[in-house]
């Protein structure tokens, strides 16, 4: 209890939290809850979901970074979750994705801070306070958290797993957690990139803790140089997209920035210098995410003026979910019935009708999703069996493969000997 007392001060002036009110089933258990967690491809909040869906036994959603898509709307409902758990804040997992959920009923919960290391610690103080049994004797694996590379590792650890993100002003709170958490085994996850705050941890962690730290160094390969290059030329492509309607010149400078360093890191990969490659694309990517951020305010802002704008996403949102129910075998005449007038009077300029039959159908919607719940999660559920198993088969069939090719080289080796 007392443990559980000095984690609600450590996290009280960190936490930023906003909820919607929670059904009955978020006292379950991991096993009776069926979890959905919302998180965006920031590839620090990413790593952190998995690892926790794996023990939670949770599905994983994947938002881009700061842009909001109404497919992922459809996957959620798709799952049928009893609880969304949205890992990140309104730069990373926009509101929308709220709206959306408070408008058909699904409840969620947030947690987040102002920056990964923020969020890191309120996702743990989440998992304190719902799952304190799962936290037992789990693996700490300590990394920078810009170090993309180290994340990537944590990620593929394997066992129950908590991932704890530290940087040159975020390691004090992260190493008290450490002895709430009574942990005894510790990994601490260097590159290049990170060795000199993560030594600084490792100094700290063994001051004040009685665990076993072990440190695994790693280099930055050509690979690792060359995903952080591709992941920066994406966030570099979307906040040029993002801003290019629109005028802010704060932006356009950051923009530039990150052209420059990702073209210098494309230059220093060219010539093998794979550590400087890697920095650079890092470099690109922060600037990158800030001109994403800038971007996306402006499109919401744009979208909550623009009513035209506002109509034609939610059209789009509930065709997306209509689609789904319609994959997983039910009969949605009725709802493809009414898009259809909906979209007929949003094409005619009829944007009053257009919007008070979209209310409609999204009233619709929401009556068959909450009558046929539990059908929808069994049928999502029979859907991603079949998949896996037909992933594995697959699998099999390429390693058969392999293997007979193999044994075929030996045979022909034998005969010419």
């Amino acid at each position: 209890m007392m443990g559980r007392k000095i984690l609600a001060l450590l996290f009280g002036f960190l936490v930023l939290a906003s909820a919607a009110p929670l059904s009955k089933a978020q006292s379950g258990t991991a096993t009776s809850l069926n979890l959905v967690i919302l998180v965006s491809d920031n590839e620090a909040d990413h790593a952190l979901a998995e690892k926790i869906a794996e023990y939670l036994n949770a599905s994983v959603v994947v938002t881009p970074w700061g842009i909001y898509d109404p497919n992922v709307t459809s996957e959620i409902v798709a799952r049928a979750p009893d609880l969304v758990l949205v890992i990140g804040g309104p730069n990373a997992v926009v509101d929308q994705y709220l709206s959306d959920l408070q408008d058909l009923g699904i409840p969620y919960v947030r947690r987040w801070g102002a920056n990964r290391y923020e969020t890191n610690l309120a996702v743990l103080q989440y998992l304190f306070e719902n799952y304190s049994e799962l936290m037992k004797n789990v693996k700490v694996v300590i990394v920078y958290g810009e170090d993309v590379t180290a994340i990537r590792r944590a990620e593929n650890i394997t066992g129950r797993t908590i991932i704890i993100y530290v940087d040159e002003d975020n390691f004090e709170n992260q190493t008290q957690i450490l002895n709430l958490l009574n942990t005894t085994a510790v990994v601490i996850i260097n590159t290049p990139y990170s060795e000199n705050i993560t030594e600084r941890v490792r100094e700290r962690i063994r001051e004040k803790l009685n665990a076993n730290v072990t440190c695994e160094n790693t280099t930055i390969s050509a690979e690792d140089a060359l995903l952080a290059i591709q992941i920066a030329e994406n966030r570099t492509a979307l906040a040029e997209s993002l801003i290019a309607n629109t005028s802010i010149p704060a932006a356009e400078k950051l923009l530039e920035r990150a052209k420059d360093h990702l073209q210098e890191a494309k230059e220093a990969y060219n010539e093998t210098k794979y550590g400087k490659a890697y920095g650079l694309a890092i470099a690109a990517k922060s600037l990158a995410e800030v001109v994403i951020k800038m971007g996306s305010e402006e499109m919401q802002v744009m979208m909550h003026k623009n009513e035209t704008m506002k109509l034609k996403i939610q059209l789009e949102k509930l065709e997306d979910i209509i689609e789904r129910l319609e994959e997983l075998g039910f009969n949605v005449t009725e709802e493809k019935s009414l898009l259809e007038q909906v979209e007929q009077a949003y094409d005619n300029g009829n944007y009053e009708l257009a919007k008070q039959l979209l209310a409609q159908l999204r009233d619709m919607i929401k009556t068959r999703y909450h009558s046929e719940k539990e059908l929808i999660r069994v049928r999502w559920e029979e859907k991603e069996k079949h998949h896996r198993e037909g992933r594995e088969h697959k699998e099999e069939n390429h390693h058969e493969e392999g293997h007979h090719e193999d044994h075929h080289n030996e045979s022909g080796e034998e005969n010419n000997s």
